[in-house]
């Protein structure tokens, strides 16, 4: 090969190396930063949403505990256990409801059926949000939104990303990076506010755990029954959504009673 045309093609691959550094390294620096930043908002995240798990009754929720507790005509727990899901039917703890969402239900269970709420999408849309700098279209928002149900659902057994990698990488590609890329094709493309979606939806799995260690504990503290009406009363809308992720009250609170990670069978392990 002469001179002049290694000279040519090393002049083409220098160029091709100083605008990839001056396009494509400003890409990597920011996706850096967004990792670093959510690992700061990961830690602010899971302790604001721990004090939200286990606040404490108000004086006025408290007034409406010994209501409940009247209505269901015992004040201590017993073997015999009350319908709770009825007892959350009562005029008292529905009228509770609709000064906090400002919807009529007609018993628990339509409220349980109406999960997520409208009022529960705006409190997720908002909190999402707040972890992002840039804005977004709202398109986007509803994707994530969307995702985030889906992936409470899947961890409600306990799944982690770390152990159940493959099978959330599969959900997340599924329900939040392919719609938002089909979304964007013939425009923008992909973006790094699409990583940090990505990023924050993994510690977002976390939180069915927060909530169930929190009610878990109120249980073992006030017992079955007192226990169950303060956590129906301090998250309202948390466990209602909580409680619509299994088939009937039952199970629901044999999951409550049961350690939230559990160990993997054979079969699983052998899955993955």
């Amino acid at each position: 090969m002469k001179k002049p045309t290694c000279l040519i093609i090393s002049i083409i691959c220098l160029v091709i190396l100083v605008l990839g550094i001056i396009f494509v390294l400003p890409w990597f620096v920011e996706l850096f930063q967004e990792i670093q930043q959510t690992a700061v908002q990961e830690r602010e995240y899971t302790n604001t949403l721990s004090g939200y798990a286990n606040i404490q009754l108000t004086a006025e929720q408290e007034n409406l505990l010994t209501q409940l507790l009247e209505y269901s005509g015992e004040s201590t727990e017993v073997d015999n256990s009350p319908d709770f899901e009825f007892t959350l039917s009562s005029e008292h703890y529905l009228s509770y409801l609709k000064a906090r969402d400002g919807q009529d239900y007609a018993d628990y269970h339509a409220y349980i059926a109406a999960m997520p709420t409208d009022h529960h999408r705006t409190a997720v849309r908002t909190k999402l949000n707040q972890f992002l700098d840039v804005e977004v279209d709202e398109k986007e928002l509803m994707i994530w939104v969307n995702s985030y149900y889906i992936i409470r659902e899947w961890s409600k057994t306990g799944k982690t990303q770390q152990k159940n990698g493959k099978e959330f990488r599969g959900l997340l590609d599924k329900h939040l990076i392919d719609p938002l890329v089909k979304l964007n094709s013939g425009s923008k493309g992909f973006s790094t506010h699409f990583v940090k979606m990505g990023l924050v939806s993994t510690f977002m799995i976390d939180d069915n755990a927060i909530f169930h260690e929190a009610w878990q504990k109120r249980i073992q503290v006030y017992g079955t029954q007192e226990g169950y009406l303060r956590c129906a009363i301090a998250t309202p809308d948390e466990f209602a959504l909580m409680r619509s992720y299994f088939p009937d009250a039952d199970t629901f609170k044999k999951w409550l009673y049961e350690p939230f990670h559990k160990e993997e069978t054979i079969e699983e392990k052998e899955g993955k």
